[in-house]
């Protein structure tokens, strides 16, 4: 069995969005060992709130399905404010043309969900390498 090692992402905010709990407690479990600040969100308006009030967020992992407001109008939201920051998407639902419209809306990754922690570190060392 081959561990991830996990990124150093000291001085990197990541705003989480993700309302399952069972994903919530993955990505909190991978991205702990981080040393990454991470602000969290389980429906849409709390994801958009977040990152409206907190610029110092670097990153944002976007689930698609999220209750109130869906996880496609929060991704038009942070690219109307910001064209550049990164985001990660994050969906069960590959087969439904979700990682098309996402990465026509302005994602820069797009990752099946169950998300691996190989595949995380991955993409999120892609994002911070500058």
């Amino acid at each position: 069995m081959v561990l991830s090692k996990s990124p150093n992402l000291e001085g990197i905010a990541i705003l989480i969005v993700e309302d399952v709990e069972t994903s919530a407690r993955f990505f909190e479990a991978a991205l702990s060992r981080t040393n990454a600040k991470l602000y969290w969100a389980n429906t849409g308006e709390k994801a958009i709130n977040l990152f409206d009030s907190n610029p110092d967020i670097d990153l944002v992992i976007l689930d698609l399905n999220l209750p109130e407001i869906s996880g496609f109008d929060v991704l038009d939201h942070i690219r109307m404010r910001n064209k550049d920051i990164p985001v990660i998407v994050q969906s069960a639902y590959v087969l439904s043309g979700e990682h098309e419209r996402s990465m026509e809306m302005g994602a820069n990754f797009f990752l099946e969900k169950p998300v691996r922690l190989e595949v995380l570190f991955n993409t999120l060392n892609q994002c911070v390498v500058k």
